[in-house]
């Protein structure tokens, strides 16, 4: 009896080592539990623990379950990572801005100026539309606002790019005079009661016109350089035809006698088809008229033998060009002027404020500056035209305004048309250059 006992008991401790050995079948130990028929001795600790791996423990069973799973661990933890990148957005936004007594409202903001006009550039900076702006002053004419803004920037803006929600004739008039031109460069915007006019060209033009006159150019004989707004549009036509009143305005006659010869001359130098690129270019020369190879400015030159040239290009250009190659263009068409000994007019263009508004300040400043450093004449169009109405432009935002049919008459209609104001502009400063130089 006591060797079937030994054998039993040999038998079970093998049976259980072989269990431990394989640790998938750890599940089946519980098996165990079947044996209550065993006497007591059986069961006996001494069986059990010394035997036992001691890695074989309650705690192995709670410690793998979790490891099974792990996912939802993740999905919970992605989903309180992603909703606080989205509530943020909001709180950035939310931040009210404060509200000015106007806001810009141009389409592409409004240049800051340190000055009411164009001519002071380059701009402070450029103001976004909807910027919040504090009316500080004006102009006599509050053309001009003089503005803060909320960040500390102050300065003028152009009002007709303002939306203003005070009345501007309570502001104080902070500029009364227009700024002065440029030196030695002459700006000839309409005077009052219309005396004639006190200023002289550059020493430097006068030399020009002398050359010229020495080379054979007919000191009676002007030309037109430019694009549609000078070839399509009867610019002068009334001087040519001798509908015109010349109102507080008769002493021009003698200028208007002195060129009666170019008022209603067609140029080989303006077309429709130009811009400043196209003046200097062979190709687009009358062959009926030019040489082979020449230029319509140098073919104009040469058939007319002038000693001016009116020169207003740039309407066109700055739907085309760069700023920097307009500049390349005009200084060329200005050093042929001269070297032909013709006395080069510059005159800055009108534009609506709908209409290439910061490209035309752009290329406006870059005429100015030529004839700065020139020392010639300019006719400043530009600034008297945004009085006007629709700034002295056309409803196609490029010709300038034009009475439909009639006399030109001075004393009212440059006050309404853009032409109307070009021709007397330019008949002023014929008349100044024909004074300086005889």
């Amino acid at each position: 009896m006591q060797r079937y006992r030994t054998i039993f008991v040999l038998s079970i401790l093998a049976f259980i080592l072989g269990a431990c050995q394989s640790q998938p079948t750890i599940a089946l130990l519980p098996t165990l539990a079947v044996l209550p028929s065993l006497t007591p001795t059986i069961e006996s600790p001494t069986v059990q623990n010394p035997m036992l791996p001691a890695t074989w423990t309650p705690t192995d069973t709670p410690t793998r379950i979790p490891t099974s799973t792990w996912t939802p661990t993740q999905t919970h933890t992605a989903t309180q990572t992603d909703t606080p990148t989205v509530t943020p957005t909001p709180t950035v936004t939310a931040t009210p801005t404060p509200m000015g007594d106007a806001r810009v409202a141009g389409e592409k903001g409004v240049n800051l100026r340190s000055g009411p006009s164009v001519r002071f550039t380059p701009a402070l900076a450029l103001l976004e539309t909807d910027t919040e702006l504090i009316l500080t002053g004006r102009t006599a004419n509050s053309l001009w606002l003089e503005v803060q803004t909320f960040d500390g920037r102050s300065g003028w803006v152009y009002a007709n790019l303002v939306e203003v929600r005070i009345d501007p004739a309570n502001l104080v008039v902070r500029w009364i005079d227009t700024p002065t031109p440029p030196p030695l460069v002459i700006s000839v915007p309409p005077i009052g009661d219309a005396p004639p006019l006190t200023g002289r060209i550059s020493q430097r033009a006068i030399q020009i016109y002398r050359q010229g006159i020495q080379s054979g150019n007919n000191a009676a004989a002007f030309s037109k350089v430019g694009d549609s707004i000078t070839a399509n549009q009867p610019f002068l036509a009334s001087f040519a035809s001798g509908s015109y009143e010349l109102g507080s305005y008769d002493y021009l006659q003698p200028t208007i006698d002195h060129y009666r010869s170019s008022w209603g001359r067609t140029s080989m130098a303006a077309s429709s088809a130009f811009n400043a690129a196209a003046v200097l270019s062979s190709i687009w020369a009358d062959p009926g008229a030019c040489a082979p190879n020449e230029s319509p400015l140098d073919c104009e030159y040469r058939l007319n033998r002038p000693t001016i040239a009116i020169i207003m290009l740039g309407s066109v250009d700055m739907q085309l060009y760069s700023a920097e190659e307009y500049e390349s263009y005009m200084n060329t068409i200005v050093q042929d002027t001269l070297n032909h000994g013709v006395i080069p007019i510059l005159t800055t263009f009108p534009n609506r404020q709908d209409f290439h508004w910061n490209e035309s300040v752009v290329f406006n400043d870059i005429i100015r500056r030529i004839a700065s450093r020139e020392q010639m004449p300019l006719i400043e169009l530009r600034d008297p035209a945004l009085a006007l109405p629709d700034q002295g432009v056309g409803p196609d935002k490029f010709h300038l305004s034009q009475k439909d049919s009639g006399r030109l008459v001075f004393d009212q209609d440059e006050r309404q048309w853009g032409l109307s104001l070009r021709d007397l502009l330019t008949l002023q400063m014929l008349d100044t250059i024909r004074r300086s130089v005889g």
